[in-house]
Order: C-alpha cells, then sequence, then structure tokens
C-alpha cells in the first residue's frame, strides 16, 4: 500500500506517538458508502498492522487494504484518511 501524505502530516503523527489507526465509520452516506476514521489513538477495536514508512499503520482486522490511503490535516489538526484518493470506502 502507498500512503501518500505531505510531510507535515508525518510529523504530525510521529509526534503523537507514530501510530495511526484507521477503519470504517458505523455513520453511511451517499447511498450506503463507508466513511473512513482515523486517529493517532486507539479505539476498542481489532487492527493488524501495515508496513509503510515513517509511521506505524494500522487498519481494522477483516479491512482489506487500498492501494493507496492518503492523508491529511483537517480542521484543529485531525487526520482524515481517504481510501484510494476517496472519502469513503467503495
Amino acid at each position: 500500500m502507498d500512503v501518500v501524505a505531505k510531510p507535515e502530516v508525518i510529523e504530525s503523527i510521529q509526534e503523537r506517538g507514530g501510530a495511526l489507526h484507521v477503519w470504517p465509520s458505523k455513520a453511511r452516506c451517499c447511498g450506503g458508502t463507508i466513511q473512513l476514521e482515523a486517529s493517532t489513538e486507539r479505539p476498542d477495536k481489532a487492527f493488524r498492522r501495515v508496513n509503510v514508512r515513517g509511521i506505524e499503520l494500522y487498519v481494522t482486522v477483516g479491512l482489506k487494504p487500498p492501494e493507496s490511503l492518503h492523508l491529511e490535516l483537517g480542521r484543529r489538526g485531525h487526520i482524515r484518511a481517504f481510501w484510494n484518493g476517496l472519502a469513503w470506502i467503495p
């Protein structure tokens, strides 16, 4: 999996411990598509590690990793994840 992120996003993750957890949200939108959640704090879910350079990346168990995961800094430094460049899992 290719992680696409500006250096300031990677630095922000590293400053918060170096790990990022990504999982599908319970909320659905746009005809049933599933949005992504991302946090440097581990939620109460089962994760598996995905090898990427620069950070420890964890995705929920049973979720096939995308070809690319795009990361951005949102408002107040919240990290936003985009599955193959999309804000939802198709």
